[in-house]
């Protein structure tokens, strides 16, 4: 099997491909457009293709992109539309495209990698481990307090799409998960069908809400999905939920995926979704834990160098052994020593265990999980993923992000 770039005269193959693999509403048509285009991450040239005897038997894309990390833009390897042709199914495909996509990434000097996986095992087999996670709710409007910074929430116009794009950087380089977006993927947020954006604007635009309305089965029986919400202050969530709490005429349910850190029950008057049945007799659900994206560590030592907020999470002066085991990618291999140093960390290979502060072994996929905050080292532990030697709690404050790991763009 060989593995190149794809080239234009693959471009009917590869949608063709990709229709058959991804079935949906995307045309062979579409899919020629989106590639020539290249929205909304990339086109052809991210686009590579793995040929048996010349016989195209699987494709896979390669988007080169920034993701943050602990409020830190690192190259990333979005990998994508992992396919394998209808003929060569059951033939070790698969592995040979992620394998490839690995070499890539590596010879290109990305960190990381991230995905949406098919089936979770198959991807973290290969070293992804899941990353993050959102509470889904599916409440009344009504159960949203009217707060008074709604006042200041307004439908957004075309001249506010360069403003739009302004308030997600920001909050981006703050984050730990979301990725930056280029002009061309702005335009394919905005551009959806249904999709509507609003936003919140005092001393210029702080948040902004893209929605996405669904006609209902009688009036006022619609639904609202809030496709993503961005809020630079504690003042533009607040007035972008009080708009939400305003829809209730029109939309009888609203769907809106939280982090973790929002509380976003805690909101609610009612946290119960609507039409719920009760769980364990008296107890009632509230919102569905749902997880999507993978990330895969590519660069160990690039990565713990690059990260700069260990010093928020724990004291310096604290050395750990790392034994770690990568067998797609032998230079993750350890063992290591993590030093910590005015609130800079390094990685060096090898060291002398019983000069640390504490032991981690573990594999790639689990570290690239506690890397995330997805993970604690104490919950590896209890999992048996993970071998810990001295203070576990000490592992668990250093390895704990200052916000949980949240990407928003599907890819």
């Amino acid at each position: 099997m060989q593995i190149r770039r794809a080239e234009s005269a693959d471009l009917e193959p590869l949608a063709q491909l990709w229709a058959q693999s991804f079935p949906g509403r995307r045309t062979v048509e579409d899919r020629v457009a989106q590639l020539e285009a290249g929205i909304p991450y990339g086109g052809l040239e991210s686009s590579w293709i793995l040929e048996d005897s010349g016989r195209l038997a699987g494709a896979f894309k390669a988007y080169y992109l920034t993701q943050y990390l602990g409020g830190v833009g690192v190259p990333m390897l979005g990998l994508a539309a992992v396919a394998t042709a209808p003929t060569a199914r059951r033939r070790g495909v698969g592995r040979a495209i992620c394998r490839a996509a690995l070499r890539i990434g590596r010879e290109r000097g990305d960190l990381v990698s991230t995905l949406y996986p098919f089936r979770p095992s198959f991807y973290r087999a290969l070293g992804w481990g899941a990353a993050g996670e959102l509470y889904s709710f599916r409440f009344s409007p009504q159960s949203l307090p009217s707060y008074e910074e709604v006042s200041r929430v307004r439908a957004a116009v075309e001249e506010d799409t360069p403003d739009l794009a302004a308030v997600y950087a920001r909050v981006a380089a703050r984050s730990n998960g979301l990725i930056e977006r280029a002009p061309g993927t702005w335009a394919y947020h905005l551009s959806k069908s249904s999709t509507y954006p609003f936003v919140y604007e005092a001393n210029g635009i702080r948040g902004y809400i893209l929605a996405r309305f669904e006609a209902g089965d009688a009036p006022g029986a619609g639904i609202l999905t809030v496709q993503e919400l961005i809020a630079e202050d504690d003042d533009a969530y607040r007035g972008l939920l009080g708009w939400l709490s305003l829809q209730g005429d029109q939309f009888r349910e609203v769907r809106y995926d939280a982090r973790p850190d929002e509380y976003f029950e805690d909101h609610l008057t009612d946290p119960r979704p609507i039409g719920f049945r009760p769980a364990r007799s008296l107890w009632y659900p509230t919102a569905r834990v749902i997880r999507g994206p993978m990330l895969r560590v590519i660069d160990l030592p690039g990565l713990i160098g690059t990260l700069t907020d260990w010093g928020q999470r724990t004291e310096s002066g604290f050395t750990i052994y790392l034994e770690i085991e990568d067998p797609e990618l032998p230079h993750n291999t350890g063992p290591w020593t993590f030093a910590l140093e005015g609130g800079r960390a390094t990685l060096e290979r090898g060291g002398d265990p019983r000069l640390v502060d504490a032991i981690l072994r573990t594999d790639i996929a689990t570290l690239s999980e506690i890397l995330t905050g997805t993970l604690s080292p104490s919950a590896a532990f209890q999992l048996d993923k993970a071998e810990v030697e001295g203070s576990i709690s000490a592992l668990d404050r250093l390895f704990r992000p200052s916000k949980p790991f949240w990407l928003l763009d599907e890819f």
